[in-house]
Order: structure tokens, then C-alpha cells, then sequence
């Protein structure tokens, strides 16, 4: 824990930064679905004070990446299928807004540096660095959402995308799924080079549901649900 969370920064920055580390370090999976945040411990981690981290943790309940359970306190959020259902759903019509707009707005060198990350990506597939092809997909929807600039969804897509990346990491090692995305992928860009809204639209669509219909499957098998 303690290379991980470590803080450098100058006391007056540490409250944010702790934030900031501590929801990197849920969101990239260092800390599993259920696993326990302890004060004390998080505090030495740190170097931060314990009234610190309890802001830390509020902010953190608030974007709902952690709860608070009876007798245990703070642990890590763990979603239930209907709650990454839902989550999907609404990242596949976000998505699907900002990419119809993208492909009828972005300028010939925005659509270009797109490409130029969709090649990244395939490059990241082939070998198989699971990290790097998240990271990377990801870069491909945020140079999207940042040409568009469309504050609310942006706001709203980020938190969606940390309560799920955990789920992500593991989804796309699922058999098949990685060829499976990289031929939806393919037929998103190549409708977005067309400048055709409503087809790139509409496959970003596919894309993201069967992403998520991969989720589901990895939460059925490691029975990380609510009941």
C-alpha cells in the first residue's frame, strides 16, 4: 500500500492529492470490490491526518466508489448486476451523443488524431497488454468527449467510467472478447472517417452494450454481487 499511496506533495495540496490517490488506486483495481480502507493504515500510508482521510473518504462515498457498511466502516464499493446493467445503458447513450456530434464537427485533423490513437490501440491488442489497451480505449473515447466539450456528460461519463473500471480490466480478458471489440471498434472509426453520425452512433452502441454484457458475465463468475 505504502508505494502506491504515497504522498510528495507539500502539506497544503495533500487533502486533494490524497483524494486523487486513493480513488486512482480503487478505480485501477489495487484495492478490490469489498476490500476494507482503514483509517490508521491509510493515514501512514499517506502522511496524512486522520481527519484528512475522513474527508478523503466522504468524497470518495459521495462518487459512490466506496460504502460504508455497519461494524466494518468504508470498503470498497461492489456493484450488483443490475447496477452494471444500468451503468452501461447509460454510458452506451453519453457515448453514442457525443460520438454522433464528433463525427459531424471534428475537424479533419481531430478525426485524424483519432485514427492515430484507434492505431495505438491496435497496436496494444496484438499485445495483449491488458493495462495499456484500457488506458488506451480509454484515450480514444476522452479525445472525443474533450473536441465535443459537452461539460455535463463529461462529468457524468467520468464518474460512470470509475465505478466500472475494475470490471473493464477484466471484461475484455474474457475469451473472444478482444477480438470481438476490436472488430466493433473498427466499424465505429471507419463510420466517423465516412462522417456518418447515426452509423457511428449506432455501432458505439453495440460496442458498449456487449462490453457490457462481458461485465456481467465476469461479475457472474467471481460472485462479486450484492444480494
Amino acid at each position: 500500500m505504502t508505494n502506491v499511496l504515497r504522498l510528495t506533495e507539500h502539506p497544503p495540496l495533500r487533502r486533494d492529492q490524497a483524494f486523487e490517490r486513493l480513488r486512482d488506486a480503487i478505480i485501477t483495481g489495487h484495492f478490490s470490490p469489498g476490500a476494507r480502507l482503514i483509517e490508521r493504515e491509510l493515514c501512514e500510508a499517506m502522511g496524512v491526518s486522520r481527519t484528512s482521510i475522513r474527508e478523503v473518504l466522504r468524497r470518495l462515498e459521495a462518487e459512490r466508489l466506496i460504502e460504508v457498511e455497519p461494524r466494518r466502516g468504508p470498503i470498497v464499493a461492489r456493484l450488483s448486476p443490475k447496477q452494471v446493467k444500468e451503468i452501461y445503458e447509460v454510458r452506451a447513450l453519453l457515448e453514442a451523443a457525443v460520438v454522433r456530434r464528433f463525427a459531424l464537427e471534428a475537424s479533419a485533423e481531430d478525426i485524424a488524431e483519432l485514427r492515430r490513437i484507434y492505431d495505438r490501440l491496435s497496436i496494444v491488442r496484438e499485445q495483449e497488454d491488458v493495462a495499456a489497451i484500457v488506458s488506451t480505449t480509454r484515450r480514444f473515447s476522452e479525445h472525443m468527449m474533450g473536441i465535443v466539450n459537452h461539460e455535463l456528460i463529461n462529468d457524468i461519463h467520468q464518474k460512470l467510467i470509475a465505478r466500472i473500471s475494475v470490471s473493464r480490466v477484466f471484461a475484455i480478458s474474457l475469451p473472444g472478447r478482444l477480438q470481438q471489440s476490436a472488430r466493433e471498434l473498427a466499424v465505429v472509426m471507419d463510420a466517423i472517417e465516412r462522417r456518418d453520425a447515426e452509423g457511428a452512433a449506432q455501432s458505439l452502441m453495440i460496442y458498449v452494450r456487449n462490453a457490457g454484457d462481458a461485465a456481467l458475465k465476469h461479475l457472474e463468475a467471481t460472485s462479486i454481487v450484492n444480494e
